[in-house]
């Protein structure tokens, strides 16, 4: 079972995203795979779920909200991946983190921070913090 956080949800037309902890492509969520109340599916909240391939990309199935309370996910060991700057011994340089390491992190801070953001929100920040990462060294290419 994959667990990771709802990034948006349209409870009209029935389809989401979910940001997996595991990194990677966002999956794509339909309501008729989840088991429960689909207005439960607000971003941020955390869901467990399978993953499959699908035509354009992966997709959720036997999906449900995670059974973990938010107590319990902020008294356990965090689920970004900390950057630790390296002592500065002359260079002065930091740890690179992967593409999916870092877009894993940038989404997980922006449902902590701003929950009210949209998962169309959430992706262009993503994306607009990616190139600017990469640009200066701090992601590889």
């Amino acid at each position: 079972m994959t667990t990771g956080r709802v990034l948006q949800f349209d409870e009209m037309r029935g389809f989401g995203f979910i940001a997996a902890d595991d990194g990677g492509d966002d999956v794509f969520l339909h309501t008729s795979v989840f088991t429960g109340d689909p207005s439960d599916l607000v971003p941020g909240a955390r869901i467990e779920f399978e993953i499959m391939a699908g035509d354009r990309g992966r997709k959720a199935f036997a999906a449900r909200l995670a059974e973990e309370t938010v107590d319990a996910v902020d008294q356990s060991a965090p689920s970004v991946p900390e950057v630790q700057a390296a002592r500065i011994a002359g260079e002065g340089t930091c740890e690179v983190l992967t593409r999916d390491d870092f877009g894993h992190a940038v989404t997980e801070l922006l449902l902590e921070a701003a929950p009210s953001l949209t998962g169309g929100q959430v992706l262009q920040v993503r994306q607009g913090l990616l190139e600017f990462a990469t640009k200066r060294g701090w992601v590889d290419a």
